[in-house]
């Protein structure tokens, strides 16, 4: 709702009234590395954080098996602290949404996020203007929300929005302190001093808590991978505002302490090949000897089935085998049996054609026909 009191609300109150919601939680002091299963204090964060006693509702929820890789957990932090905007860049399945969920998960960080997407305008981020049964009203969008009340807004897939609407963003996204929202039409009998407002108002302030992560597999860049279709190339300026992180593949022994940690009833060695063939695909892909990759998603689906079906052949032909391009799957085959030292043995409906079928019905057919 639009300021409808005579008192003018300035942007020096709006920042205390913030400061003072934020100060008036309950916190615990917390040692970073503690946090985040490390052995020793992060450079820059030898003194403990505090953080939020009482867990928001809105806080991711923590994955006690998650492996962090440490380096990059220091500087993502450091660059939260400077109230950077924050971009994950990296191949699919590395682990960039579920990297900043485990992070503001373990800060209690309350935390809303987006699937960006052709469709989604300015009014899904910022809001609009609508009739209300008091009269036309603003709502805010995901991003003004957060922006307002101070959450941790993420918009995954940023690269397929439409680069006009990236653009419009960009006070946003670089922290300006009040920005002034892009709907359509004021009040032509609204004092000036009045537009700015704690709810609903046209210029907000940024709180203090307001974050903004991004993710996306092209980082804004033009990319004419196929697999990457519907991305669009950012404005330089704009990928500029966001400070980026590329997210890799875990290392081997990170990648089979994660899964261990997420299925028990599977047994190491089984990980340890699994593993192992994953990044024998992935070296084959680097040498562009495949389409795709094999993301870590994927090898969790692999876990997860094998300990389901008590098969090694099936799970991997439901998790691995059946995404893959038809090249990629001879190539997947060819991998298996050089790790695993047997042979792919798929389920019928890969083994048998039509041609098969037609065969089987001849031969089905002629004895019947002989006792005719």
């Amino acid at each position: 709702m639009t300021n409808v009191t005579n008192k003018i609300i300035t942007v020096a109150e709006i920042k205390e009234a913030h400061i003072q919601a934020v100060t008036s939680q309950k916190f615990e002091s917390a040692m970073v590395h503690e946090l985040f299963g490390f052995d020793k204090p992060l450079k820059g964060f030898e003194k403990p954080i505090p953080v939020p006693a009482e867990r928001h509702p809105l806080s991711p929820s923590i994955d006690s098996s998650y492996v962090f890789n440490e380096s990059l957990v220091r500087r993502i932090l450091l660059s939260m602290s400077t109230k950077d905007s924050i971009m994950l860049v990296g191949e699919k399945g590395t682990g960039k949404s579920s990297l900043i969920n485990q992070i503001n998960g373990r800060l209690n960080r309350p935390s809303i996020a987006i699937n960006a997407g052709p469709g989604v305008d300015e009014g899904y981020l910022v809001g609009f203007r609508t009739l209300g049964k008091d009269g036309v009203k603003s709502v805010d969008g995901v991003l003004s929300y957060a922006y307002r009340h101070g959450l941790t807004c993420t918009i995954d897939e940023i690269c397929s929005l439409t680069p006009g609407v990236l653009l419009s963003l960009n006070d946003i996204i670089q922290g300006d302190e009040v920005v002034t929202l892009k709907h359509h039409g004021i009040d032509p009998e609204m004092d000036p001093k009045h537009l700015l407002g704690l709810e609903g108002g046209m210029n907000i302030v940024r709180h203090p808590s307001f974050r903004l992560f991004a993710t996306d597999n092209t980082g804004g860049k033009s990319s004419r991978d196929p697999r990457y279709a519907g991305t669009k190339g950012q404005n330089a300026a704009v990928r500029s505002r966001f400070t980026s992180f590329k997210a890799n593949f875990m290392s081997a022994e990170k990648e089979m302490a994660a899964l261990r940690g997420l299925n028990t009833t599977v047994k190491d060695l089984n990980i340890q090949m699994m593993v192992e063939f994953a990044f024998r695909f992935r070296v084959a892909f680097s040498q562009e000897e495949a389409f795709d990759n094999i993301s870590f998603r994927e090898l969790k689906r692999w876990v997860n089935k094998l300990a389901l079906y008590g098969d090694l052949h099936e799970s991997f032909t439901d998790a691995i085998y059946a995404n893959l391009e038809e090249a990629d799957q001879q190539l997947a085959a060819e991998l298996f049996e050089e790790t695993f030292g047997c042979k792919l043995e798929l389920p019928e409906e890969y083994t048998t054609s039509v041609a098969d079928q037609l065969d089987a019905i001849a031969s089905a057919v002629k004895p019947a026909a002989q006792v005719a």
